[in-house]
C-alpha cells in the first residue's frame, strides 16, 4: 500500500495562480534564498540565457489548503526561478477538485507545461489521451535526477516502452505501521520480546488472561485490528499479522517462476487466515474490532491501554499523543516498538514499500526547449544539497537553523505554523527516510522510524497494474476477496470452506481472465518474460 505524508488540510482554500511579477529577495524576516546551482556560472547563464514562463499544476502540495504566497516572501519560487531562469505560474487546485480542474484546463487547449500526477493510473490514462510528453529521448541529459530515484522508482515511471514522467516524492514507510507493545506488561508477566507467530500468540494470550495491569478485572485483550469503512484489512494491523506468512490482501500480486503469484489465493493466505482465526477462538483479540473503521478510534485503543499489542504510527510516541494517554487512560504506558515477527517462511516483513505513483509529467504541447528547462529545474529541486532543506524543512531562520554546520528544524507554534502554512506547497523533494523532515521531539520515535526500515520489504509488482476497463468485474471481485477473507478470519466461514472460495473466483469473477490482464501488463512492463 501507498502511504505518503501529506498534511491533512484544514482552512478552505481557493484555487489560485501565481502571477507575474520581477524577482525580488526575501522581506519581513524571511531569508536570503541561497544562490543558484553550483557549477560554471557563464555556463549556466548561456544555457538559461532566455527566460522562459512555466505553468505548474501542483496537486501534489502537502497541503491544497494553504494559500500561495506573495513572490516578495515565497523564497522557493524565487530559488526556482532564479535556478534556470524562468518565470514560475503555479496553480494549486482546491481539495478534492484537482481532476474537475486538470480536466478543465485541457478541455480549454490549456495544458500546464508541468503536471504532478497522483497516480500510475492517471498518468497512463492521460499519456493514452496524447496528453503528456515522451521524456525519454532527455533524461541522459540530467544524471543528477537519474541518480536521486531508485532503480525501481523510475521503474514505475515507464509505460509501454517509454519513460513518461519524473518521479514525484519519496512515499515515507517505517512509520504508520508500527507495532506497539506494552513492555510494562511483558515485564510484569516475565515475558520476553515476541519474535516469531507461535510467541507472538502466547504473549498475547498472556496479556488477555492473566491481569498485566492488576486491577483484579478481566478488561484486557492481546491485540486489536480494525478495517476501513470499505472492508479493507490493510493498515489497520491484520495485514501485519498476515506478513508474517508472506502474503496480503487483493493488491499483493507477486511473480515466481515467471507467472504471477494471486497472494489472496496462495496457500499461504489459508495459513494466515487460519492463524488470526485461532486467535479469534482464544478471545485474545478485543471484540470492538469489528467497529474499528477509522485510525482515530485505533488511536483511542492506545491511549486507554486496555490492549497489549497493535500497530499504530510511531509517531503515537510524540509528547503531544502521550499527554493523550494520560488524558484518556490516567497513566502513560510503558510502550516500546519492536521489529515484526519471522514467520514459518522466512518473511520478516513490516510493510512493502510504497509505489511510486506519484509523478511529474510534461505537457506534450512543449517543445525540446521547455522540456529541457523544466527538466534542469527538477534536478536542481532534486538534488541540489545546498537547497534541499529551504524546500524541505521550510524558511531557514524560522523552520530551521545551521547548528553545527547542519541543518536542524525547529520546533513551531501554531500561529507560526499557520503563518507559513504555505511552504507546504514546496516540499516534495524531502526524502522518505530524513528523519530531520519530521522533527521528532522523543528519541525514541527517531529510533523506531530507522529501526523499521529495516524491514521494509521491495514493492510487490502488482503495484504496476493499472485498470483494465474490459474487466467489468474488478470491483465486484475485489470486494468479494475482502469480505471471504474477514469472514474466514473471524470463524463466519470455515476454512474447509477454502476451495470453494477459489472456485468462486475461478467462476463467478472469472479469474483466469484476470490472471490473463495481469500477465499481459507484467509483460508490457517486463516484469515477465
Amino acid at each position: 500500500m501507498q502511504r505518503n505524508n501529506s498534511k491533512k488540510a484544514v482552512l478552505p482554500v481557493l484555487a489560485a495562480v501565481i502571477g507575474l511579477g520581477t524577482v525580488m529577495s526575501g522581506c519581513g524576516g524571511a531569508a536570503e534564498p541561497p544562490s543558484a546551482p553550483s557549477g560554471n556560472p557563464q555556463a549556466q547563464t548561456d544555457k538559461f540565457a532566455e527566460k522562459m514562463k512555466i505553468t505548474m499544476f501542483n496537486q501534489g502540495t502537502f497541503n491544497a489548503a494553504a494559500p500561495i504566497p506573495s513572490r516578495e516572501v515565497d523564497i522557493p519560487r524565487q530559488m526556482l526561478e532564479k535556478a534556470v531562469n524562468i518565470d514560475l505560474q503555479m496553480t494549486v487546485p482546491q481539495g478534492g477538485q484537482a481532476t474537475t480542474k486538470l480536466n478543465t484546463l485541457i478541455a480549454g487547449g490549456d495544458i500546464p507545461d508541468l503536471i504532478f500526477m497522483k497516480s500510475r493510473s492517471d498518468l497512463a490514462q492521460y499519456y493514452d489521451q496524447g496528453i503528456l510528453a515522451d521524456l525519454t529521448p532527455y533524461l541522459d541529459q540530467f544524471p543528477e535526477l537519474k541518480k536521486r530515484w531508485t532503480k525501481e522508482a523510475w521503474e514505475a515511471m515507464q509505460y509501454k516502452g517509454k519513460t513518461i514522467a519524473v518521479p514525484g516524492y519519496d512515499n515515507v514507510s517505517g512509520i504508520i505501521g508500527s507495532l506497539f507493545i506494552r513492555n510494562d506488561w511483558l515485564k510484569k508477566l516475565n515475558l520476553k520480546v515476541p519474535t516469531t507467530p507461535d510467541e507472538l500468540f502466547a504473549v498475547m494470550k498472556a496479556f488477555t488472561e492473566q491481569d498485566p495491569d492488576g486491577n483484579g478485572k478481566n478488561d484486557t485483550y492481546g491485540f486489536i485490528g480494525g478495517m476501513n469503512k470499505e472492508g479493507v484489512l490493510q493498515t489497520y494491523g491484520f495485514d501485519m499479522l498476515m506478513w508474517m506468512f508472506g502474503v496480503n490482501p487483493p493488491g499483493a500480486i507477486d511473480v515466481k517462476d515467471n507467472k504471477p503469484v494471486l497472494l489472496f489465493t496462495d496457500p499461504k493466505m489459508k495459513e494466515a487466515l487460519s492463524y488470526i482465526q485461532k486467535m479469534m477462538e482464544a478471545k485474545v483479540v478485543d471484540p470492538d474490532w469489528v467497529t474499528m473503521n477509522d485510525s482515530a478510534l485505533l488511536d483511542q485503543k492506545l491511549y486507554k491501554g486496555k490492549v497489549g499489542f497493535m500497530v499504530r504510527d510511531a509517531r503515537r510516541l510524540e509528547p503531544e499523543a502521550q499527554e493523550k494517554m494520560k488524558e484518556v487512560g490516567g497513566e502513560v504506558p510503558e510502550w516500546i516498538i519492536i521489529p515484526p515477527m519471522k514467520g514459518p517462511y522466512g518473511d520478516q516483513i513490516l510493510e512493502r514499500k510504497g509505489f511510486q505513483s506519484n509523478s511529474w509529467a510534461i505537457s506534450v504541447k512543449a517543445d525540446k526547449a521547455k522540456i529541457i528547462r523544466i527538466l534542469s529545474m527538477l534536478e536542481y529541486y532534486y538534488t541540489d544539497k545546498e537547497a534541499y532543506p529551504h524546500f524541505a524543512y521550510g524558511l531557514k531562520g524560522t523552520h530551521w537553523d545551521l547548528v553545527d554546520g547542519k541543518p536542524k528544524t525547529k520546533t513551531l507554534t501554531k500561529e507560526v505554523k499557520d503563518k507559513y502554512i504555505w511552504v507546504d506547497h514546496y516540499r516534495m523533494p524531502r526524502r522518505g527516510d530524513d528523519s530531520e523532515y519530521f522533527n521528532f521531539a522523543n528519541p525514541k520515535t527517531a529510533e523506531a522510524f530507522t529501526n523499521n526500515q529495516k524491514y521494509v520489504a521491495p514493492t510487490l509488482p502488482g503495484a504496476f497494474l493499472t485498470p483494465d476497463p474490459n474487466d467489468s468485474l474488478a470491483a465486484e471481485r475485489v470486494r468479494f476477496i475482502n469480505e471471504s477473507l474477514v469472514k474466514f478470519m473471524s470463524g463466519k466461514e470455515p476454512l474447509s470452506n477454502w476451495d470453494n472460495y477459489i472456485k468462486t473466483l475461478e467462476t463467478k469473477f472469472e479469474l483466469p481472465k484476470y490472471k490473463d490482464i495481469v500477465t499481459k501488463q507484467f509483460k508490457e512492463q517486463g516484469v515477465i518474460k
